[in-house]
């Protein structure tokens, strides 16, 4: 709701603005923010909820760098009509995982961590399990 207050006073436009629903329990409606500042709180954190900024663009080159700019990086999406450019596109982006023309979906057997200062190590896959090791090196003249 910080956030939602946030850009709410910064004069941003809400496409759908998130309301708390009467009744128990911890839910926010969705909302989407149009077009909002490069540095406002929407755009630069990690908001974790159904608060979302959709931001207008020129070329696929600004949206990567634009992306890429965040100090966080823990998963994206890319979404087109063209399968093969969203796949180019998502390997350009600097997050643990980005899915293409789909939601977030994790599987067992994946690893799933953060870039830069999202997250905290990996979850899943053997990489976690590497987390529970101690590696030596061993060096030895033999002549």
């Amino acid at each position: 709701m910080a956030l939602i207050e946030d850009t709410v006073a910064s004069g941003a436009k809400f496409l759908v603005k998130g309301d708390i629903p009467d009744g128990p329990g911890y839910f926010v409606h969705p909302a989407v923010v149009d077009n909002p500042a490069d540095d406002s709180d929407i755009v630069r954190l990690e908001p974790f909820g159904p608060v979302v900024p959709l931001l207008r663009f020129h070329d696929i080159d600004e949206v990567v760098e634009r992306a890429n700019a965040s100090e966080y990086g823990l998963g994206g999406s890319v979404w087109s009509g063209d399968p093969a450019a969203a796949e180019r596109i998502a390997a350009r982006i600097e997050t643990g995982v980005v899915w293409t023309n789909e939601g977030p979906r994790l599987a067992p057997d994946l690893p799933f961590g953060g870039h830069k200062t999202s997250g905290l190590g990996v979850e899943n896959g053997t990489a976690v399990l590497l987390e529970y090791t101690d590696t030596q090196v061993l060096w030895s003249r033999t002549a």
